[in-house]
């Protein structure tokens, strides 16, 4: 018959002890050196944006509306362009033949930027800038077919203003005349003109 040996079981006994003692020792330890630390904050920061706004004095109005145009009898609107936005922004300027039956290819079209104290399509007073921006005279930044008139802003024509500040302001003339041809005889073309910021 054999003996266990009950010294070897408290031998063991006693270094599992032991080593979980030191555990429990090493685990409380480092629990009180993460109990040091320290942190520093910048509250309260806030970010909004800026707006980007323009607008015309139209008032939902067309400036044009010529039912029986001839060669020779140049036609002139004017219309005011106001910029509110806190951004500074550039602007440019494109059209849209939106219908009609092609007259577009026969209008002969100028813009020209100015200074006026008339009230929309009126051009009374109407003043062209002094600058000769495209070679077409003082405050012309288009000349040319209304079927060439650009047709998408990165097409545009770009205003002679590089920023437009809050509150800014400009007039534009618009000056309309059909070609002598026999081509353009009984025809229509629908119209839309856009100013865009950015």
């Amino acid at each position: 018959m054999r003996h266990r040996d009950t010294r070897s079981g408290e031998r063991k006994k006693g270094i599992v002890t032991l080593v979980s003692a030191l555990l429990i020792g090493l685990v409380a330890s480092g629990a009180t050196f993460s109990a040091f630390n320290a942190q520093t904050s910048n509250a309260a920061n806030t970010f909004n944006t800026g707006t980007v706004t323009i607008t015309d004095n139209d008032l939902g109005a067309f400036m044009f509306n010529l039912p029986a145009m001839r060669p020779g009898n140049p036609v002139s609107k004017c219309i005011q362009v106001q910029y509110t936005g806190s951004l500074t922004a550039g602007v440019k300027l494109y059209g849209a033949t939106t219908g009609g039956t092609g007259l577009e290819t026969y209008l002969q079209m100028s813009v020209t930027r100015g200074t006026s104290s008339g009230s929309f399509g009126d051009c009374t007073g109407f003043v062209a800038d002094s600058t000769n921006y495209s070679g077409y005279g003082n405050g012309v930044i288009y000349s040319g077919l209304m079927s060439a008139y650009p047709a998408s802003q990165a097409a545009g024509v770009t205003d002679p203003t590089a920023a437009w500040a809050t509150n800014e302001t400009h007039w534009y003339m618009f000056t309309v005349d059909v070609q002598d041809t026999n081509a353009a005889e009984g025809k229509s073309a629908v119209e839309t003109f856009t100013w865009d910021a950015r």
